[in-house]
């Protein structure tokens, strides 16, 4: 005679195998990114790069009239690289069963008010560190020319690429990257200020410039502190956007003077 936890579990209806992929998927996305997943991302990034800017590069040496076209070519590229950043990291994350919600873009909240003194006294603060980093190195202080040369002269079409690309679509990547992968993955391991210091380096050091340095470095614990403080990556999102769009409104005003 069949006991009575045997006939409720017969009672119970069979779990679709719908309803297991559910159950499975859902505690995958609980789960944090692990550092063979973020590296497997981190990697796909970096060859997507090479490869949008390595076949810009190719084909401005290679086709034949590609150097008259160098602007518009450079202004798309732009905004094509941002572009296939999202759908990579979009495509990564699903693949290691996590999303953008898992790695800090959350639903923003009413904290984000704090935004509005945040933002002008980090920008006050950018502003004095390269000051200074000026004054003791004597190089330029951080100019436009880039963006001068792509909209000097072009119609607004490659304005508004660039504005896109550079203003918009880089800041959302760079910290899904930098924030997101990066210092949520060195967070776990290492807390919070060691991995607000490491995530802020590596930040400045992929900018490249050596004048830009501390600013990209102070710009990077900035960046960081306010993922921190917000426990999302939409507020270093809007920080970002607008140091972007002060430096590129700034080179936009200087290309038209």
């Amino acid at each position: 005679m069949p006991s009575d936890a045997t006939a409720t579990h017969r009672d119970e209806p069979s779990m679709s195998s719908r309803e297991r992929a559910a159950i499975t998927a859902e505690a995958r996305r609980a789960a944090p990114l692990g550092p063979r997943a973020i590296v497997g991302i981190l990697a796909a990034l970096l060859v997507v790069s090479v490869v949008v800017f390595g076949a810009v590069l190719l084909g401005l040496l290679l086709v034949p009239g590609a150097r008259a076209a160098f602007v518009p070519v450079m202004a798309a590229a732009l905004l094509v690289h941002p572009v296939t950043m999202l759908v990579t990291l979009h495509v990564g994350l699903r693949r290691a069963g996590s999303g953008w919600r898992e790695i800090g873009l959350r639903r923003p909240r009413l904290r984000m008010l704090h935004l509005l003194w945040q933002v002008p006294a980090i920008l006050v603060l950018l502003l004095l560190v390269q000051g200074a980093a000026v004054l003791m190195t004597g190089g330029p202080a951080p100019g436009g020319e880039a963006v001068d040369d792509l909209v000097v002269g072009t119609g607004p079409v490659v304005v508004v690429a660039v504005l896109i690309g550079v203003v918009l679509l880089t800041p959302l990547w760079e910290e899904a990257v930098f924030r997101g992968l990066v210092h949520g993955g060195l967070r776990r391991r290492l807390g919070p200020v060691a991995a607000s210091a490491i995530s802020a380096g590596i930040f400045a050091a992929c900018h490249g410039v050596p004048v830009l340095l501390p600013y990209m470095l102070t710009l990077g614990l900035s960046l960081a502190y306010l993922r921190e403080f917000h426990r999302s990556l939409w507020a270093p999102v809007c920080m970002h956007i607008v140091v972007n769009g002060l430096a590129t409104g700034a080179a936009l005003v200087a290309a038209q003077a």
